[in-house]
């Protein structure tokens, strides 16, 4: 490859430059017009006309009144070509973040900005008057003033014949891989950038390579799903106002033997992290706590029952676990360790506050309709952290960037922390490590023990691992989770977590194997079973032992990860990579209960329901109820894991 720095930097303009709306449903949703029709779906006959339409508008061979008209003829007048100017004219969001830097910086070290891009006259005027980065573009080139498109070799050579360039003198970004492809024929240096994901992050990371160094910043998405299924917007309300009222039981898969090496002990914890349960059982047994086995992690502002296990050989304990916020209900003998997953799911009863009770009907048809559709699979914010941060030190530990973690976790590199902690992590900067031990609070469990590691001078390497192997992993399962919401979020975007694709991996609801799709059943076969909610579709968490599923989903999905500044490859080549494993796209919701009333607290919707394991009852009152809040008393720490 050729490394020495290019003379010009070509770029695409929608996906790269400015962000644009994906889906006709995204466009009646940015311009506020009422999605009418089969479009996108199964029953969408009008696509190839569509497409069609839009690149001879593209090539300037249709006026805009024109273009609107045809449109509309086209879907048979469901859409007047004024709404159609209305989605038209909302298609373009707007500037990604760090774009313009970008430009700025390669302008200032002599190298040549421009743009080669499918558009059209109405659209490319928009960018004149509305984006700064469009602004910073010297060599502006485009479909509409050229009469021809990409991937079109024609357009590529007309580029060159332009500027003077050629081949690897030239470097290209774009958004889809057929065009990418098309000027790598010729010879130009063509990377694919994740539209989803950070474009100015990703070019100046493929620049890098060439020997251009220009730093941008990196701005990753939220890893949480952003999108639902019921598209509800209110009624709104608060959980966990009370730990009583998110109340969690989990339901074993199998029951202790009653012998062996492991005392399986049934607790209690009310408004008690996670983490912390571990360390006072730990300290009561005096244990490792890598000793104590849990099949999963439960929600710290709640009340939960859960089975929890600790290798004991030969032992018995000393005396009873008593804690004013944990409760031993039971202790059995079994043969081996509790494992992550060992359960059959969890059973949820949650009453939703600052809601008016008479609204329960709303909320029982969208139960309804959940029990009917099932119930998107994504990652709650417990996952990520109340800094929802966790996917990042997920991805730190892959690369084994020790310091990064520690300077993440103790330093102010992270705008998000809380007052208490600021001169702590002054201190931590100035690597006074010391000075900042006694400075942490006292929920600073994870800080703390990095700046006393650091204070005794212990490596980077020892002082991130002596947190013990599962916080780790759980950073890594972040990491996997983030990825796997963005592809959920894309399927939701283009109303599909029902639909198997030719390049799927499917996932059986009874026995939970996974297949892949291919010849031997139908396409059309494979999505009546599935609108019988015997199949669905899956997405990746990745790893080393994970199903590969066919090219056009398997780039949809590296397309995500990189969207997080990873790439699958690095989930294999660590250290200790984590096995993978594939998620189906959507759970079903069983045992369904729902009432409202008035307490001594005040006016509630309550719910109950059953999800099999790893499902997030918080996904579930987000599709039931929209934008509700979490309550969190103001002493509550903020913490990196929990």
């Amino acid at each position: 490859m050729n490394t020495s720095p290019p003379k010009v930097v070509c770029v695409d303009l929608g996906g790269v430059v400015v962000r644009i709306c994906r889906s006709w449903t995204e466009g009646c949703e940015a311009a506020n017009v009422e999605l009418r029709g089969f479009v996108e779906g199964s029953g969408d006959t009008t696509g190839p006309q569509r497409r069609s339409a839009v690149e001879r508008y593209q090539r300037g061979l249709t006026s805009y009144p024109d273009f609107l008209d045809e449109v509309a003829a086209i879907f048979g007048g469901i859409y007047t070509p004024q709404e159609i100017g209305r989605i038209h004219d909302g298609w373009i969001l707007g500037d990604y973040a760090g774009i313009t830097e970008l430009f700025a910086r390669l302008r200032g070290i002599g190298i040549r900005v421009a743009c080669l891009s499918n558009t059209n006259d109405a659209h490319w005027k928009q960018m004149e008057a509305t984006s700064p980065a469009f602004g910073a573009i010297e060599l502006r080139h485009a479909s509409h003033l050229l009469g021809i498109s990409k991937p079109d070799p024609a357009i590529y050579a007309a580029f060159e014949e332009s500027t003077g360039c050629q081949g690897a003198d030239i470097f290209f970004a774009d958004d889809l891989i057929e065009n990418v492809h098309a000027a790598s024929l010729r010879g130009w240096h063509a990377v694919h950038i994740d539209h989803s994901g950070n474009p100015a992050g990703q070019i100046a990371q493929a620049l890098a390579e060439r020997g251009v160094n220009v730093k941008v910043r990196c701005e990753f998405p939220s890893p949480l799903v952003t999108r639902t299924l019921c598209r509800a917007e209110q009624p709104g309300g608060v959980i966990k106002v009370r730990p009583a009222d998110f109340l969690v039981d989990e339901l074993p898969l199998y029951e202790p033997s009653g012998e062996g090496e492991h005392l399986y002990l049934g607790i209690q914890k009310e408004n008690m992290p996670h983490d912390e349960m571990i360390r006072v059982v730990a300290h009561h047994f005096n244990v490792d706590p890598d000793s104590i086995g849990t099949a999963g992690r439960k929600d710290r502002h709640a009340v939960t029952r859960q089975a929890i296990s600790v290798n004991l050989p030969g032992k018995e304990p000393p005396t009873e676990l008593t804690h004013d916020r944990l409760l031993v209900l039971w202790s059995l003998r079994h043969g081996n360790k509790l494992r992550t997953g060992h359960l059959a799911g969890n059973r949820f009863a949650i009453r939703v506050r600052e809601v008016d009770p008479l609204q329960v009907p709303i909320v029982h048809r969208r139960l309804l309709q959940l029990v009917k559709s099932g119930v998107p699979n994504g990652f709650g914010e417990q996952r990520f952290g109340q800094r929802l941060d966790n996917h990042l030190l997920g991805r730190m530990v892959l690369e084994e960037n020790w310091n990064g973690i520690i300077d993440h976790l103790t330093g102010t590199s992270h705008p998000i922390f809380p007052d208490h902690q600021r001169a702590a992590r002054l201190a931590c900067d100035a690597r006074e490590w010391s000075t900042s031990v006694p400075l942490w609070g006292g929920g600073d469990h994870v800080e703390r023990r990095m700046a006393l590691a650091k204070s005794r001078g212990w490596t980077s390497s020892r002082s991130v691992k002596s947190l013990g192997g599962a916080t780790l992993r759980f950073w890594v399962n972040a990491l996997q989770s983030a990825i796997f919401n963005r592809v959920l979020d894309d399927r939701l975007a283009a109303n599909e977590l029902d639909h198997i694709q030719a390049d799927d991996i499917a996932y059986r609801h009874e026995g939970g194997a996974c297949f892949k799709v291919n010849n031997e059943e139908t396409l059309e076969s494979l999505n009546t079973r599935a609108a019988r909610f015997e199949i669905s579709p899956t997405g990746p968490l990745f790893g080393a032992k994970m199903l590969a599923t066919g090219e056009t989903v398997a780039q949809t999905e590296a397309a995500a990860a990189r969207a997080f500044g990873t790439t699958v490859e690095l989930f294999s080549a660590s250290s200790h990579p984590p096995s993978g494993e594939r998620r189906p796209l959507r759970i079903a919701i069983e045992n369904p209960a729902i009432d409202s009333g008035i307490d001594e607290f005040g006016g509630y919707i309550r719910v109950a329901f059953d999800l099999p394991p790893g499902a997030f009852a918080t996904i579930v009152l987000g599709e039931l109820f929209g934008p509700f809040r979490t309550h969190v008393s103001a002493n509550s720490a903020i913490s990196s894991s929990d």
